[in-house]
């Protein structure tokens, strides 16, 4: 089968599926079960990753028509309108390629769990409808060539997750996250469409591969704008601070949406959307460089809130929130591959994360407090074991996945030169070792605190659940060495070098590949230091072996607290509550903003309208008096006449005298 006709089915195969299962999901389901309701759905999500696999490997391997510099096709004139012209067509290269790999893989693997994990929910076809649509949106997202045909895809990403995330819309606080995540990221979209008019305006085109071969032509004032406003969309897809308020509140969708839009989808469209116009944040300098200070910021940010979280999907939201914030760190030290090189390997062990705690949540009937559970990794041992891959792989730990992308983002930001972004890189990598294994403590080690009717009935997940988990925790634990070996010769940076290589000439980066010895060894092994000390600390603290009088002191942390320093207690409440930056926005747009739109409400109603409404009425009134006199009698007229007369008359008269 020729490329081109596979990668337009990798989008058109998930939307067939979307409208085979909007129209007869509910009609399947109630005649054949559920399981068929699915099967259609699933069946077409697995043949996009066919043919995705066999385009990544083309575009990755050089294969003609790919070459060394992707391959572009064009279905249909989108928009002709003068000079105003929008193909509908897709573009793929490498880049596109390890998107294509995640992005179908774990998909995929969603939708096979999403068969156990909502087996007893009624709106069974409904969610597999969604599923659908989602992956259309992201792959569309991906594929797309020309900036307007991204932002549709990226519009409709935001549709898809309102609806994944609401998904349980009878549920109030999931009705509420659902439209918190639709208006947040609605903010940065502004900022994006701004960019992409900006782009119109200078170059009259809305290809991508145009734009990115003609931005050097522009005066460096309209770059760093165009580059700023593309930020914006980023900052509110990939929820970097200020606008990472929506992410963890949307773990009120059902836990397999929450590993799709938080591991392999929506949260990588905006670290995707900077790598692919690289070119323009190179020439930009000093937007990279707010890049980077936003990325080390939501890094530590979430990390330090990721600290005190109970909710086990609340944790791993701030984790991603964090591990986003390396990515972009990345990104804005110059660290293109890097970058990529974290999506991909996040993408597996942050997918594997969150549907090991989808089959804890189903373990304990539905409950979510870390400090409910413990004591269940001889329970639930498949569960157990595969997040226990996924904690040493987000942790850094050698040689699984997270250890080769971590450090490889660390030493690149110490070679370029951001000594500052390397230090809070540092600082993150022990604080995240440590609340992963926090949790690992809470819910697997210790004694069980679990609620003693549930305690009985507690058993492993069914193959539906723990085979996707299983396939997780293989590339978990392979994908780093495979991308990352043999040392001092990247096979990803490989891969990417002819996309990134002119982007990375340009910004005047070194762009290192992975290494161990010199300089390289000794980041590494610093690195790992770290996070085995934030291991250890997380074990000492939320370990085995305490007892149960020691553990019911370690849970009882609030006490603790309460009686430290006021610093310490300070520190701690903020964490414990997000540092109020939900009770920020809503004094700020909810309170104070509602307040202020009230009294625009009321000025316009009472004196813009008054005033309109006002000469209406005048008008209006005045005319009815005016139509009284007219009856259509002519001795009135007559007499109107004659009495008009008499006044002009009398008036000249007592003008006249005056004189």
């Amino acid at each position: 089968m020729p490329y081109d006709t596979l990668i337009a089915l990798i989008a058109i195969l998930p939307i067939g599926g979307f409208a085979f299962t909007a129209l007869f999901g509910r009609r399947i389901q109630a005649q054949y079960g559920k399981v068929a309701a699915s099967a259609v759905p699933i069946a077409l999500v697995g043949l996009a990753w066919a043919a995705a696999m066999i385009v990544a490997a083309g575009a990755i391997g050089g294969a003609a028509p790919f070459g060394a510099h992707g391959h572009g096709i064009t279905f249909w004139e989108w928009i002709p309108a003068g000079q105003f012209s929008v193909s509908a067509g897709f573009f793929v290269d490498a880049l596109t390629a390890c998107l294509l790999i995640v992005v179908t893989t774990i998909g995929l693997l969603v939708h096979i769990y999403s068969v156990g994990y909502m087996s007893h929910d009624g709106g069974y076809w409904r969610f597999f409808a969604y599923l659908n649509l989602f992956m259309f949106s992201m792959l569309l997202l991906v594929l797309a060539d020309s900036f307007l045909v991204i932002f549709v895809a990226w519009e409709l990403v935001g549709l898809s997750s309102y609806l994944l995330i609401g998904f349980w819309f009878p549920r109030h606080s999931a009705a509420l996250a659902s439209k918190k995540a639709f208006i947040v990221n609605r903010v940065g979209d502004v900022g994006f469409i701004l960019g992409i008019m900006l782009i119109w305006v200078n170059l009259h085109t809305l290809n991508v591969q145009a734009v990115l071969a003609g931005i050097g032509g522009l005066d460096h004032t309209t770059i760093s704008w165009i580059a700023l406003l593309i930020l914006c969309g980023a900052v509110g897809k990939s929820a970097q601070f200020p606008l990472h308020v929506w992410l963890p509140d949307a773990m009120e969708g059902p836990t397999p949406v929450s590993a799709l839009i938080h591991a392999a989808t929506m949260v990588n469209a905006g670290v995707y959307l900077i790598a692919r116009t690289s070119p323009i944040f190179a020439r930009a300098p000093e937007i990279m460089v707010v890049v980077a200070a936003l990325g080390t910021f939501t890094a530590i940010l979430a990390a330090s809130i990721a600290f005190t979280q109970t909710d086990i999907k609340r944790v791993l939201a701030y984790s991603t929130l964090s591990q986003l914030g390396y990515m972009f760190a990345a990104l804005g030290v110059g660290a293109w591959a890097a970058a990529i090189f974290h999506l991909m390997a996040h993408g597996f062990f942050k997918g594997l994360l969150f549907l090991d705690s989808g089959s804890v949540i189903h373990a304990v009937h539905d409950e979510q407090d870390m400090r409910k559970m413990g004591g269940l990794s001889k329970k639930i041992p498949i569960t157990y074991w595969t997040m226990l891959i996924g904690s040493v792989a987000i942790s850094g730990i050698p040689p699984l996945a997270g250890f080769f992308s971590k450090d490889e983002i660390l030493g690149d930001a110490f070679k370029n030169g951001f000594l500052w972004v390397w230090a809070i890189g540092f600082l993150v990598a022990a604080m995240t070792a440590f609340y992963m294994f926090r949790l690992i403590g809470l819910t697997f080690w210790g004694e069980s605190r679990v609620d003693p009717a549930v305690e009985p009935t507690i058993h492993e997940s069914g193959r539906a659940m723990t085979i996707p988990l299983i396939l997780l925790a293989i590339p978990t634990i392979f994908i780093g060495l495979f991308l990352g070996l043999p040392f001092g010769a990247s096979r990803l940076q490989g891969w990417l070098e002819p996309v990134f290589a002119p982007t990375v000439a340009l910004a005047n980066r070194t762009e290192q590949p992975f290494a161990l010895f010199g300089i390289d060894g000794a980041l590494i092994l610093a690195s790992v230091t770290v996070a085995a000390i934030g291991i250890v600390l997380a074990w000492r603290f939320f370990g085995v072996n305490l007892g149960p009088l020691r553990s019911k002191a370690r849970l009882n942390t609030v006490s603790a607290i309460a009686s430290a320093n006021g610093a310490t207690r300070f520190l701690y409440r903020a964490s414990l509550n997000k540092w109020w930056f939900d009770e920020l926005n809503d004094l700020l747009f909810i309170r104070i903003g509602g307040r202020i739109a009230n009294g625009l409400w009321w000025f316009d109603r009472n004196v813009v309208d008054g005033a309109v409404n006002g000469t209406g009425r005048v008008v209006s009134s005045t005319g009815g008096r005016l139509r009284r006199i007219q009856t259509g009698r002519v001795q009135n007229y007559a007499l109107g006449i004659a009495v008009g007369l008499i006044v002009m008359a009398a008036a000249y008269l007592v003008i006249a005298g005056s004189r």
